[in-house]
C-alpha cells in the first residue's frame, strides 16, 4: 500500500502541504489514543490534519513552528475549508497507479 503522496490543503489564504507517514500516524495515535481507522468526530480529523501537516512540512523542508493549540488558532476561522479540503486530500489517490489483474 502506498501512503498519500504530498498534497496541498488550502485554508483561507494559507497552504499546508500534507503527507501521511508512519510518523504522522504514530503521532496521531499518541494524541488521540485511537487509530486512524475512522474519524468519528471533528477533533480527530483536525488532529490528523495537524500530524500530516507536520509530516508534509518535514517532507518539503519547511519549518513547522506550530504546537497543536497554535495550529488551531491559525485554522480556527476556516472550518469549512479545513473539513472540505483536507477530506478531499485524504480521498484522492495517493499517486499509485491502478493495476489491472489478469489471469
Amino acid at each position: 500500500m502506498k501512503l498519500l503522496d504530498n498534497k496541498t490543503v488550502q485554508v483561507g489564504d494559507m497552504s499546508f502541504p500534507v503527507k501521511i507517514t508512519m510518523r504522522s500516524m504514530i503521532e496521531y495515535e499518541n494524541l488521540t489514543g485511537s487509530t486512524i481507522a475512522s474519524f468519528d468526530n471533528t477533533e480527530k480529523l483536525i488532529k490528523f490534519f495537524y500530524c500530516t501537516a507536520k509530516a508534509g512540512a518535514k517532507a518539503n523542508n519547511i519549518d513547522f513552528k506550530y504546537t497543536y493549540d497554535e495550529f488551531l488558532d491559525v485554522i480556527d476561522s476556516y472550518y469549512i475549508d479545513v473539513i472540505n479540503n483536507f477530506s478531499k486530500a485524504l480521498s484522492e489517490s495517493g499517486g499509485a497507479e491502478k493495476k489491472q489483474v489478469t489471469q
